[in-house]
């Protein structure tokens, strides 16, 4: 009888550490560590279990917390070196990661910066692949990561602001404000200095993805160069019209 008695009370006791144990601090201590009176170390982590997850949601939670490590703002100011400190994984393995990801050579002292400067590297993409890594888990890049790394360009914006310039210097040649002559050359001068751009980072977009060169300028090369493009190819139409009957001229089928 006494051995139930004490089966009893030992359950009474049990129980509550069991099913209380876990993320249940009713002095609101997360995380703790300090010897209280309700302090209990089931695991033996040096932290009280009544202020955090039970071993096995443990690692889910950590997976959902790892984004709070660094802010985007603060990554990109980081080398792939540092970031993996942070993360607390290997710098080697992690460059070889974004490497693959990204098509591109990628050496763990590059920085940030320039990585997303040249190839578009977006933090939320490298903070998934880093997350990917230290959890031993595939690359979780939702369809809202692919989109944010997603370029938008600016083709309508582009066109109508240059066909208002390109009318409104047409209009000031045919009211004599200024010649025919300068009306064109403004526009073929615009347009070799567009194509020079267009073309250059054209062939500095070849040297990155041909040989893995890093290129250091504070924009992205790609962006640019298509931005570029467009506005080349609107002024270009404009140049055509000038020389139509040239082309005409040159397509037309000789009639025998």
């Amino acid at each position: 009888m006494l051995k139930k008695i004490l089966f009893v009370l030992f359950l009474f006791i049990l129980i509550p550490t069991v099913v209380l144990a876990w993320e249940d601090c009713p002095m609101g201590k997360i995380p703790c560590n300090d010897e209280c009176e309700l302090f209990i170390d089931i695991d033996n982590d040096g932290i009280c279990d009544y202020s955090q997850p039970a071993p096995e949601n443990r690692t889910q939670a950590s997976e959902q917390n790892v984004d709070d490590l660094i802010s985007g703002s603060e990554l990109k100011t980081k080398t792939v070196n540092e970031v993996a400190e942070i993360y607390k994984i290997s710098a080697d393995e992690y460059a070889e990661k974004l490497s693959e990801y990204y098509g591109a050579k990628i050496s763990p002292n590059y920085s940030f910066q320039l990585l997303h400067d040249n190839y578009g590297m977006e933090p939320s993409i490298v903070k998934s692949i880093a997350a990917s890594i230290k959890f031993g888990t595939p690359i979780d890049v939702t369809e809202a990561d692919n989109k944010e790394n997603e370029e938008v360009y600016h083709f309508l914006p582009i066109s109508l602001i240059l066909v208002f310039l390109y009318m409104i210097s047409h209009i000031l040649s045919k009211k004599k404000v200024i010649s025919i002559l300068n009306h064109r050359r403004i526009w073929n001068i615009l347009l070799l200095i567009i194509f020079l751009i267009s073309g250059i980072l054209g062939i500095l977009l070849i040297l990155i993805i041909n040989f893995g060169l890093i290129v250091p300028l504070p924009f992205n090369i790609l962006f640019w160069h298509v931005e570029f493009g467009i506005a080349m190819f609107i002024i270009s139409i404009f140049h055509i019209s000038w020389h139509w009957a040239y082309f005409k001229n040159i397509l037309r089928t000789k009639k025998h």
